[in-house]
């Protein structure tokens, strides 16, 4: 064998294993995830949901409500809004209990954590959802002490 073939086999040699690492590398390269789904998911798991329930129209409903968006832009993924409109939606209505509106419901973890029902400023909305939040993030869904006479929110 001289160093021409001894040269030419090296040659093949060389690129047979550089294309078998091309094709592995891009057999095994992660595909690219949509970001958005991503974080949506992530959202959706451990949010803080906040259900406003609400009649379109009424001063007090509308005030709350710009009162939550507030709310959920200064919080971003920690906090998703929901509003629920009463009229187009009754019957959920009637299943939370709502009696009085604007009335909202703050759902952590799949369980109810608070509700309210009337107007709120946007001071105590807030200082609700830090003090939920918090507790959340200290000891989990269940972190409100048991108090003596009190019942806790059923779904």
């Amino acid at each position: 064998m001289t160093n021409e073939e001894r040269a030419s086999l090296i040659r093949r040699l060389f690129l047979l294993l550089l294309t078998v690492l091309v094709v592995t590398a891009v057999w095994f390269y992660p595909k690219p995830v949509e970001k958005a789904s991503t974080e949506a998911a992530v959202a959706a798991d451990d949010a803080l949901e906040i259900n406003s329930y609400h009649f379109p129209g009424d001063p007090n409903c509308e005030k709350l409500a710009g009162i939550l968006n507030k709310v959920q832009k200064k919080y971003g993924r920690l906090v998703v809004v929901t509003r629920i409109d009463v009229k187009a939606h009754p019957e959920l209505a009637l299943a939370q209990g709502v009696k009085k509106l604007p009335h909202v419901t703050i759902v952590a973890a799949k369980q109810k954590v608070f509700e309210f029902e009337g107007q709120w400023s946007q001071e105590q909305v807030e200082k609700k959802v830090e003090e939920i939040l918090r507790g959340l993030k200290r000891v989990g869904k269940d972190w409100r002490p048991t108090v003596a006479g009190m019942k806790p929110a059923t779904n």
